[in-house]
């Protein structure tokens, strides 16, 4: 299983693997770069993000699924493929939202239906 997702909460971890299957098989080279995240990490990154140092957003402490174990990002060779990549994402049923409808294209979640 790729890196960090076995950090991921165990009914989200199956679907989490299958889209980074998918972009293996596709030959896109995925890269997992983060998973489930402390509350003082959440705290650094939405820091970062509120200086400006960071160009993706980050949700206040408390607030984001990547706390709950509900989020990964990742990237690919070709990140134009975003867009495409999140609608397979989201096909996958009510609740699963690609990041890129809040300018975070690396980012996958669940939030419940």
């Amino acid at each position: 299983m790729s890196a960090g997702l076995w950090s991921l909460h165990p009914a989200f971890r199956p679907y989490a693997k299958q889209l980074i299957d998918l972009l293996a098989e596709a030959g896109l080279n995925p890269r997992v770069t983060s998973t489930r995240r402390s509350l003082g990490t959440q705290a650094r990154l939405y820091q970062a993000f509120l200086d400006g140092r960071s160009p993706y957003p980050a949700a206040p402490p408390g607030h984001s699924t990547h706390q709950a174990g509900l989020a990964f990002d990742v990237v690919v060779d070709d990140m134009s493929l975003m867009p495409e990549i999140g609608r397979i994402w989201e096909s996958i049923g009510p609740g699963f939202t690609w990041g890129g409808r809040f300018k975070d294209p690396v980012h996958f979640d669940y939030r419940g239906s």
